[in-house]
């Protein structure tokens, strides 16, 4: 029987610490063995600090693009001991989406959801689909994205609502400043998710940010999450100004706001704000 310590940490406390999601901590435990956490009367998880080292080996793993299923041999050696970059995860997805194998797309996509950090699977998996599916208006190429997208919006949507609970203390409306798809906002959502918030995503795009800053104040929201797909222009810049400027609500953004806009609105990079 185990009793929690002060040197043991709950599964919460553990996700909290290291940014990896309870239900992936799980996968990797279950399905790969990565972890042993001991156990209480009850049968909730107790970790160990030499857990987090581990999550953190197995972070830096993931890192170099190895998936999660060929990382247990190499946990006993340094990240930098080879080359192990692996494309297997997006390699499997375009198998699907080039055969139209629907089922199998989605029982994929939920299993990569549980083992994967989100940002992971931005970069290894949909980014390369996405870049393989292109802009093409073919019209085999549109039923593909169509697809890929009805897919990958369904499973986030439902990882979102199963975490909204977890994330409940840290609120944030995702505002769109310019004309964005679905696709485009639930992938922004799950990234702000991953970084430990509950998300409501406003689907049409906002001008007055004073009025959405507003009934923000009014339903106790202090974050405001903002995304676009073009360069904004210069009264919408000068709306993010007056959202940057109030000391009760914080503004995180996704990378191309601050890489296109990043001289005129330095606050994103220099105050308590992220890039998403």
């Amino acid at each position: 029987m185990a009793y929690k310590t002060p040197h043991t940490l709950t599964i919460s406390q553990v996700a909290e610490q290291t940014g990896v999601n309870p239900v992936t901590l799980r996968a990797w435990q279950r399905r790969y063995g990565l972890l042993s956490p001991e156990r209480t009367a009850k049968g909730h998880r107790l970790y160990r600090q030499e857990d987090v080292e581990t999550i953190a080996h197995i972070l830096q793993w993931l890192d170099k693009g190895v998936p999660i299923s060929k990382v247990k041999p190499l946990l006993a050696h340094s990240p930098t001991a080879a080359d192990t970059e692996d494309d297997s995860v997006a390699r499997e997805l375009i198998d699907c989406i080039h055969t139209f194998s629907v089922k199998r797309l989605g029982k994929v996509l939920d299993m990569i959801l549980k083992e994967y950090p989100f940002y992971w699977l931005v970069e290894h998996a949909f980014t390369p689909v996405d870049q393989w599916l292109g802009d093409e208006e073919e019209a085999v190429r549109l039923l593909q994205r169509d697809l890929w997208h009805s897919a990958v919006i369904e499973r986030c949507r439902t990882a979102l609502a199963a975490n909204a609970k977890r994330h409940a203390q840290s609120r944030c409306w995702l505002v769109s400043l310019t004309v964005t798809n679905e696709y485009q906002r639930v992938l922004m959502a799950m990234a702000l998710n991953d970084k430990g918030y509950s998300v409501t995503i406003l689907s049409s795009p906002h001008q007055q940010l004073n009025l959405v800053v507003e009934v923000m104040r009014e339903q106790g929201v202090t974050t405001l999450a903002l995304m676009a797909n073009r360069r904004l222009d210069r009264a919408q810049i000068n709306q993010v100004r007056l959202c940057l400027a109030q000391n009760d609500i914080d503004v995180v953004s996704q990378a191309f706001i601050c890489s296109v806009h990043g001289d005129e609105l330095e606050e994103l990079k220099e105050n308590k704000t992220l890039c998403i």
